[in-house]
């Protein structure tokens, strides 16, 4: 696992900031925002909120959450949505998405290190009738069709029991759909790295569904794959954040403060979500870079000898990267740090899955842990969206120039009623009977379902 892993290094310089330090107050405060670009429109409470997928045609969304369920959402008035149906599943489910009426759900074997499956699923005006279930690689973790329909591309984690004793391989699984057509489960290829350790996490495709991009989240790396030969082409290493320079400060220490310093620090991005997008005809991938801890880790492959090395999992940022080459293009930095001190100081770097505002809580590991990202236009916009596990809530950029202008950081919301979100969903205005534009976000330990309103 740590060959693919980048460099780290670390010494302190110093950037005042105001402190607070206010411990253990119950979640009842809130909404914070910083801008005005997303506005709530409704709060569902769900038993399976992890990730979701949206049938337009329906006007309904079907979720998923480690359970062995999938529920269905009435959508179609989005400041009211209905839970219809609780659908059992034979597994259970990582993730879940859609092609016009089929749905694909990702299912965990037991015990989890088994090789896991797909249940594809086929909706039938208001049954959901199963189709095949098919058996597919070790814990697959994220699937989603390309946007033609033509294949289903699993992330299989590989993910190792507790004791360590079963570490099963991690793969890519990409599930031929065009035999679907005449009645017949559909083929599997596998396609496997060298190294036993490597773990995807996430996929995104091209928009003509030829190239796949997978997050590599432990390794710190991207893997690029041709889908149409079915090959890995590349693994880009996606490097690290040197928080000794400008812009790039951060909260360190758990100490009940905040105190955003430069420091002798590298930070391995580690991303788990992955979004492609096109600007003016180039191809870039942005990463959400939560960070996963690596047992076993040695500093050394990093820091080599130097003594004061400090190594960090998880930049605390959003990257783009250029889909083609793996080169860097851009890097939020101490952007997020520095907004939700200024937004919702009495909630920094808490941790929201205990669901109490401890300060700083979290500054010593991983902060606020950049989970997912997705991506729509608004108006002549392109804008992310991008979601924080830990600090909670969703920050907003504006991606329209990117590759030639610095991205700018338009908004951030977070209500700590809704904690730790998961998977997110942007819906486009003629998708939705409003004819509004939506966003909709999972929050995994709050259990519940939030539409925002895109402004």
């Amino acid at each position: 696992m740590n060959r693919l892993l980048t460099c780290a290094v670390a010494f302190a310089v110093s950037v005042a900031v105001p402190s607070f330090a206010k411990k253990n107050k119950d979640v009842s405060e809130g909404p914070f925002q910083l801008g005005h670009s997303l506005e709530m429109v409704s709060r569902t409470e769900l038993n399976a909120a992890e990730i979701a997928t949206y049938v337009p045609e329906q006007k309904r969304l079907y979720t998923v959450g480690d359970e062995k369920i999938m529920e269905v959402v009435d959508l179609s008035n989005p400041a009211s949505p209905k839970i219809v149906e609780s659908f059992g599943l034979d597994g259970v489910a990582t993730s879940v998405t859609s092609y016009g009426d089929l749905l694909a759900v990702s299912l965990l074997n037991e015990p989890a290190w088994e090789k896991g499956f797909v249940e594809l699923l086929q909706v039938k005006g208001e049954t959901i009738q199963k189709l095949h279930t098919v058996p597919v690689c070790y814990h697959p973790d994220m699937l989603t069709f390309s946007p033609d329909g033509s294949k289903i591309v699993v992330a299989c984690e590989g993910e190792p029991s507790e004791d360590g004793k079963e570490n099963p391989e991690g793969g890519i699984a990409i599930l031929d759909m065009t035999l679907m057509a005449m009645g017949t489960a559909p083929a599997v290829i596998i396609l496997p790295f060298e190294d036993k350790d490597v773990e995807p996490e996430y996929v995104t495709i091209s928009h003509d569904s030829k190239v796949a991009w997978v997050s590599l989240q432990e390794n710190n790396a991207l893997a690029r794959v041709n889908l149409e030969t079915k090959t890995i082409e590349k693994v880009f290493d996606l490097g690290y954040v040197d928080h000794s320079k400008k812009g790039f400060a951060l909260d360190a220490e758990k100490d009940g403060k905040i105190r955003i310093e430069n420091a002798f620090i590298r930070s391995l991005r580690q991303p788990d979500g992955v979004k492609y997008f096109e600007v003016n005809g180039k191809h870039y991938v942005a990463t959400a870079n939560e960070g996963a801890e690596v047992k076993n880790f040695n500093p050394k492959t990093i820091c080599g000898n130097e003594e004061k090395c400090r190594v960090k999992f998880g930049s605390r940022s959003v990257s783009i990267f250029d889909g083609d080459d793996g080169k860097l293009v851009w890097d939020s930095g101490e952007q997020l740090e520095q907004t939700f001190a200024k937004v919702a100081p009495e909630y920094f770097n808490w941790n929201s899955k205990k669901g109490k505002a401890k300060v700083d809580a979290r500054s010593d590991d991983m902060g606020s842990e950049p989970e997912n990202i997705v991506i729509g236009k608004v108006g002549d916009k392109l804008l992310a969206f991008l979601g924080m596990e830990r600090m909670s809530g969703v920050a907003v950029f504006d991606f329209t120039q990117a590759g030639s202008a610095a991205p700018k950081l338009l908004d951030y919301y977070m209500d700590p009623k809704d904690r730790g979100p998961e998977g997110m969903l942007f819906i486009d205005a003629d998708k939705n009977t409003t004819g509004e534009t939506l966003l909709i976000v999972c929050y995994e330990y709050s259990k519940t379902l939030v539409v925002y309103k895109v402004k």
